[in-house]
C-alpha cells in the first residue's frame, strides 16, 4: 500500500481509537494524539528509503530469494512495535501519565494498521524474532520487478503496474471511506 492508503487507514483507526479512549481519558481528543496515531501508520515505511540505498536500485519485488525488501527489516516487525507500545503504556501506568498511555495506544494501533494492510499481498514478519518469514493473507500480487535505477522512471513504471493490483483497489476503498468519514 502506498503512503496515501496508509495515511487514510491511519486516520480511520486513530479516529476509532480516540473514540474508544475518550471515556477513559478526557484529553484523548487532543490533536497531538491524532498526529502520533496517523504518523505511526506511515512512518514504518521510511525503511523503504534505506532498502533503496542498500541495493543501489529501486525494487518492490519481495518474493524472489535474495532480494532486499524493507518488509524484512526489523522496523517492519509487529512484535517490536507491540513491545515499544507496551513499555510506553506500562511506564505511563507506573508514573501516572495518562498522556503516555494514550500515546502508546494510538502508536500501537497506527503501526499495526500499517502491518495489517501490508499483509494483504506481500506479508509482514508477524513472528519476528522467532522467524523471518513474511506472512500474508494473499501473496498473489503483480510481480513488480522493475529494473530501473532512477527514482522517477522507477515510480512511473511502478504506478502503472500498481494501479492494476488488488491492493490498489483496497487502497482506493480505504481512501474513499476516510474522505467520507472526514467530511461527514
Amino acid at each position: 500500500m502506498l503512503p496515501t492508503g496508509h495515511f487514510a487507514a491511519g486516520y480511520l483507526t486513530t479516529k476509532l481509537s480516540i473514540a474508544a479512549l475518550l471515556p477513559y481519558y478526557a484529553q484523548a481528543g487532543d490533536s497531538r494524539f491524532w498526529v502520533v496515531g496517523i504518523l505511526a501508520s506511515i512512518l514504518t515505511d521510511l525503511d523503504d528509503f534505506y532498502a533503496f540505498k542498500k541495493i543501489g536500485r529501486m525494487t518492490s519485488d519481495n518474493r524472489k530469494e535474495g532480494r532486499v525488501t524493507h518488509r524484512k527489516f526489523i522496523s517492519h516487525s509487529p512484535l517490536l512495535h507491540l513491545a515499544i507500545a507496551l513499555v510506553g503504556f506500562l511506564t505511563g501506568l507506573l508514573f501516572s501519565s495518562s498522556d503516555l498511555q494514550i500515546y502508546s495506544t494510538v502508536y500501537l494501533v497506527g503501526t499495526w494498521t500499517h502491518f495489517f494492510f501490508d499483509s494483504f499481498a506481500y506479508g509482514i514478519m508477524w513472528l519476528w524474532p522467532f522467524n523471518n518469514r513474511l506472512y500474508a493473507f494473499r501473496n498473489t500480487e503483480v510481480d513488480f520487478d522493475i529494473p530501473e535505477t532512477e527514482f522517477w522512471p522507477f515510480w512511473t513504471k511502478f504506478l502503472k503496474l500498481y494501479t492494476r493490483s488488488l491492493v490498489f483497489a483496497l487502497e482506493m476503498m480505504v481512501i474513499a471511506t476516510a474522505a467520507i468519514v472526514y467530511f461527514l
